[in-house]
């Protein structure tokens, strides 16, 4: 079944001021309240034959009781448009753990890969510099293009195509790098000698033609990997996500649960990974290249069980019951459109005009940005995505690379810095957990998405400011030192506990035929965020000015704060109407 969706067709943002509405019409494209729907018999919802489906979830044991009631709106006109409770919980849970299994492999190659490039070209930050350049330039003038493709095409489709090229990618990667370890010499050294011979190879990255094209093959085949994971994160976390689980209530869950399992791998996975290289010195790239590569067929494998088990439903992703969740065009068309007909000069024709737009214009990563930024602007959650936007232009982050060197530099031990590295991830865990607790207490915060945002995002504006201050203050005071540090930690509960609402508003209130577009543009903000950075601090001609990048950093993330109390103060009653309710 094609999509009803027209490609060039112009989709209206969705008003806030129509989701406020307690009735909207047929023709309203507004994602913020569910239809009203006749009751539908017990006996029909035991004609959904997905039982095996099933994978119970003991937190949510005491929401049991309120299934039939919340169950009665799943039908509009014989449609379904919502499946039920336990359904949403069980596909939600093969969700997370695809994501977990993949997330563990990425962190760990995402750790593993600049400690190999370091030992190929031990007196030059050169290769790691252009490794993690290559990825967010790629992601920058890539984003939007990928956004819109999880927007046309059908979602298995898309999902293969991600998976395919993240383990093309990391394959390669593999037998590239085994190539540049044999050529450099690094493995045979490491085999009949201590490690600290490897940094004595005569050769290095940059020896020979060879060693050079396979590094620059190495930068393409990384760019390509990180694209896919973006893919992957857009299309399952912005599409499918909030396409099956139409409850806010537990949208909000496996939301915070996805972010949970994020900064868990980010502690658990560099470590194994650690313990790898530890034990398997120079060859340690392949076993865990091999585990990351192997990772993605149960990710592959949950998420087609949950298509395949929608599918049969034939689940409604609108709520009109216009849009089945299996609608989109065929990857085929990607770079050849439909031609067809007896005549084969009007096919050709056809063939010829399809790849001439191919080229110049609908897949021309500039025109797509232009058109991204286009859709950005005009959404409603436009000021949330912007502000979460500029919380990224900062390097005052545990994780953050210029800031970690710097440190070093002012005489910070390297247990010191990995300390700070851990606490920054565990601080922002918390966050994620205390996120559904702070909703359903009886407080200030209860059942109000927004207030909670609003004081994640104040909480994270105010410790980078106090951070900003003993900063100034010298860090030769051991006490400013390490406010300075416990000021940056405390600030990661604001910054994670705030993404989770900006998921959440973009899920539901961007319409679904725009959402991996504008899904692109923010990844692609993100991306600049971390170039600019980039390229201020390479234009600093000595530490001494670190502190102008500081209060940068600062006056972005407060700017940030400022964006969302505009939204605020305009959409404070929006969570109303979305449900958040029952987390």
């Amino acid at each position: 079944m094609e999509s009803p969706l027209i490609e060039n067709e112009e989709v209206e943002p969705i008003s806030l001021s129509v989701v406020a509405s307690t009735e909207t019409s047929k023709n309203e494209k507004t994602l913020g309240n569910e239809i009203n729907i006749k009751d539908k018999d017990d006996e029909e919802l035991e004609e959904i034959n997905i039982n095996q489906a099933i994978i119970t979830n003991g937190d949510d044991d005491d929401d049991d009781d309120d299934d039939d009631e919340e169950d009665n709106n799943q039908y509009n006109n014989g449609t379904l448009i919502k499946l039920p409770k336990k359904y949403e919980r069980s596909f939600s849970n093969y969700i997370m753990i695809s994501h977990l299994i993949t997330r563990m492999g990425d962190k760990s190659w995402a750790f593993i890969i600049p400690l190999f490039l370091i030992t190929l070209s031990p007196n030059s930050l050169i290769p790691i510099s252009v490794f993690g350049l290559s990825q967010y330039l790629f992601r920058l003038l890539f984003g939007p293009t990928i956004g819109k493709m999880t927007d046309k095409y059908k979602k298995v489709q898309i999902i293969k195509l991600g998976i395919f090229s993240q383990a093309f990618a990391i394959g390669l990667s593999c037998i590239i790098l085994f190539i540049l370890f044999k050529h450099v010499g690094v493995i045979e050294n490491s085999t009949t000698s201590s490690t600290s011979s490897t940094s004595t190879s005569s050769s290095t990255l940059f020896s020979s033609d060879l060693s050079i094209f396979l590094f620059i093959l190495l930068l393409l085949l990384s760019s390509i990997h990180s694209l896919a994971t973006q893919m992957m994160d857009i299309s399952v976390e912005r599409k499918w996500t909030p396409s099956i689980v139409k409850r806010d209530s537990i949208l909000t869950k496996v939301n915070t649960r996805m972010r949970q399992i994020d900064l868990g791998t980010e502690m658990l996975a560099p470590f194994l990974a650690g313990l790898v290289a530890q034990l398997c010195g120079a060859t340690a790239f392949i076993w865990i290249g091999v585990f990351n590569f192997f990772s993605f067929f149960p990710q592959y494998i949950l998420l087609k069980i949950v298509y395949d088990r929608v599918s049969v439903l034939n689940l409604k992703i609108d709520k009109e019951g216009l849009i089945d969740f299996k609608d989109g065009c065929d990857l085929s068309t990607f770079i050849y459109g439909g031609g067809g007909g007896d005549d084969d000069d009007q096919s050709n024709l056809k063939t010829k005009k399809s790849f001439k737009q191919f080229l110049m214009g609908e897949w021309n990563p500039f025109t797509n940005i232009i058109k991204g930024w286009i859709v950005f602007q005009r959404q409603s959650v436009f000021l949330v995505i912007l502000a979460y936007c500029l919380l990224w232009f900062t390097i005052l982050s545990p994780h953050d690379s210029i800031l970690t060197a710097y440190l070093s530099n002012q005489g910070y031990s390297y247990i010191e810095l990995s300390i700070f590295r851990g606490l920054g991830a565990i601080f922002g865990l918390g966050s994620t957990l205390l996120y559904n607790r702070l909703l359903k207490s009886k407080n200030v915060f209860k059942d109000n998405m927004n207030k909670l945002s609003l004081f994640y995002i104040l909480e994270e504006g105010i410790f980078v400011l106090i951070s900003g201050l003993f900063f100034a203050s010298s860090l030769s005071n051991w006490v400013n030192k390490y406010i300075f540090m416990i000021s940056i930690i405390l600030s990661r509960c604001g910054l994670y506990g705030f993404e989770i609402t900006e998921i959440h508003y973009v899920q539901r209130l961007v319409h679904h035929s725009e959402r991996g577009l504008v899904s692109g543009v923010e990844s692609s903000l993100c991306s600049l965020a971390v170039l600019i950075m980039f390229i201020i601090s390479s234009s600093l001609q000595s530490t001494n000015n670190f502190f102008i990048l500081i209060w940068i950093s600062i006056s972005f993330v407060l700017t940030g704060g400022l964006s969302f109390f505009v939204w605020f103060l305009k959409y404070n009653n929006i969570d109303k109407n979305l449900n958040v309710s029952n987390i």
